[in-house]
Formats: structure tokens, C-alpha cells, sequence
């Protein structure tokens, strides 16, 4: 009997141990999620002066999303994401009924390419293996979620367009606001870093499998994913430099008479550039991604939690 004793005490510790270090063989996960976008920026938003935060969010300017993604876990609580997210940002002024921005009458669409590396925090660890509940049925699964914070650092790649007599124009190379003239600042770049900030949450099918749903936040240092930032520029140096359709872009008015676009000049023949876009708040998009998870495993059997 003594030596049963041990026999079992034995067991119970390897399986503790085993337990205890299952998920360093089941570290990396393939991801792919579909979800939706929306976009906060200069253009569209809610019916009142523009703030570039949560208000400005219009639901008719969501867009689809697409992401694929690799996760490594580095311990329970901490995981490593790379991912790569594909989706289109819109954003129109005719969306709101705030006067002075649906008089300006800009509108914009966006494909963007994301490449990012995120940090999850799991603060309850990660689950990678079921619990079992001892009460009521024997064996039993428990439901087992996993609430995480995220928080990192990506690339977005944007082309922002404007649809005209029909045909979707793309607005960097015009210099809509007089980009690359003498005395205004040289044409954008295409390409901007972003910062993900968000929650989400995963539900455990089984050892493999799980699914999740994330909201997160990208803060841009770009103020031109719109293509909209600063001032209104002359319309003839405009169309001198880059042809008629990038005047008539740069400023679309839909009544002249409220003075509130376009450039007036001064007694003293200074010129007044009106504004166009605010320059002191970057770009910035959300996402809503729902998700499934593969996890791979490799090198040890797993002993169920009780």
C-alpha cells in the first residue's frame, strides 16, 4: 500500500508538471479573420464640427475587411502577432449634415495594405487546453474564454481616389491642395506607420481550433489617407502644374456663395488660403474582425485540467 502511495503521488506530480508546461508545445497559431472597416479622418463623420475620434464614425462608410496572421506564444500571458490586413476606407461629406463639410463636398475611397507585429496581453493567460468540471457530470467541458489587450506597431500602404464623371481618379498625384509648387509643402507619401490598439476575445473549440472577434483602433502618422489635410491652393497654379481635372478636384464646392472654400485675396493682395482639412490630427482607422485560429502542436501527449 505505502508503495502505491508514492506510485500515485508520483503521477499526480509529472502530471502537474506536464499540465503546467503543455502549451510550450502548442506555441504558434495560424490565423485568418474577415471583418469590417471604418475610417476616421477630415472627410464625412457626424453631423457637427469634426473631432477625428469615435463620434466622426459613420456606419454607412464601413467597408470589408480581410487579415491573415501568425502568433507565437512567448509565455501564457504574453503572445507575439505578426499580420497581414487588406481592406478599403471611404469617407464622403455628403454623410453628414454639417454645413461647412457638405458644402465642401470631398469624397474618397482608399484600398490600404497592412503589415503589422502586435503584442497580446492575456491578463488571465492564454488557454490552451480545456478544464473539466467535477461537479455535475463527470468530465464535462468548462467554457473557456480568453479576454487579451493588444498593442503594436505596422505599416499601411493607401491609394486614395475620388470617383469623377464616373472613373476613380487617384488624388496623389494631382496636388490637390498645391502640393510639390513653390511655397507649399512637397506631395505625400503613400505610406505611413500605424499603431494598433485594441481587446479582443477567443473561445476554445478544442486543442486546435478556436475562434475570436477583436476591436482595435489604428492611430496613423499620415494626415493625407484622404488625401485632405491642410489648405486650399490656387486653382489656375493647380491646374497649370497638373491639368484641369486636378483644379476641378481640389475644390468641389456645391455653393461658392458661402465663402467657406477656396482662396480669397486680401485688399493688399496677400492671398487668404481657406481650410481645408485640419492638419492637427492624423488619420486614423478602425477595425472589427471576427476569426478562426489553428494551433499547431507537436511533441507530447496533453493531460486533460480537472
Amino acid at each position: 500500500m505505502k508503495f502505491k502511495g508514492i506510485l500515485l503521488i508520483l503521477f499526480v506530480l509529472v502530471n502537474l508538471k506536464i499540465t503546467a508546461q503543455s502549451w510550450k508545445y502548442s506555441r504558434n497559431e495560424l490565423q485568418f479573420g474577415i471583418g469590417a472597416s471604418n475610417f476616421l479622418g477630415d472627410l464625412g463623420g457626424a453631423d457637427a464640427i469634426g473631432t477625428h475620434g469615435i463620434r466622426d464614425l459613420r456606419f454607412s462608410m464601413t467597408r470589408p475587411t480581410i487579415m491573415v496572421g501568425y502568433k507565437y506564444m512567448v509565455t501564457p500571458v504574453l503572445s507575439l502577432k505578426g499580420s497581414l490586413i487588406t481592406s478599403l476606407l471611404s469617407g464622403d461629406d455628403a454623410s453628414t449634415t454639417e454645413y461647412a463639410r457638405q458644402n465642401r463636398n470631398l469624397s474618397f475611397r482608399s484600398g490600404i495594405l497592412e503589415f503589422g507585429l502586435t503584442a497580446e496581453l492575456y491578463p488571465f493567460t492564454e488557454k490552451t487546453s480545456h478544464s473539466y468540471k467535477i461537479r455535475g457530470v463527470w468530465g464535462s467541458k468548462a467554457i473557456t474564454l480568453s479576454p487579451y489587450f493588444l498593442a503594436g506597431v505596422g505599416v499601411t500602404l493607401f491609394q486614395p481616389k475620388t470617383l469623377y464623371n464616373g472613373e476613380w481618379v487617384k488624388l496623389q498625384p494631382l496636388g490637390t491642395e498645391g502640393q510639390g509648387l513653390v511655397g507649399r509643402p512637397e506631395k505625400y507619401n503613400r505610406y505611413t506607420l500605424c499603431f494598433p490598439l485594441g481587446a479582443g476575445l477567443k473561445y476554445l473549440i478544442d486543442r486546435n481550433w478556436s475562434i475570436g472577434f477583436e476591436l482595435s483602433l489604428r492611430y496613423t502618422r499620415s494626415d493625407y489617407i484622404d488625401d485632405v489635410s491642410t489648405s486650399y491652393y490656387i486653382p489656375s497654379e493647380i491646374e497649370a502644374a497638373n491639368g484641369p481635372i486636378a483644379a476641378i478636384l481640389s475644390d468641389r464646392v456645391l455653393d461658392p456663395s458661402l465663402g467657406t472654400t477656396g482662396v480669397e485675396q486680401n485688399p493688399d493682395g496677400s492671398n487668404d488660403y481657406l481650410q481645408r482639412g485640419n492638419p492637427n490630427y492624423k488619420d486614423a482607422y478602425s477595425f472589427a474582425i471576427f476569426s478562426v485560429h489553428y494551433r499547431f502542436r507537436k511533441g507530447t501527449k496533453y493531460i486533460p485540467k480537472f
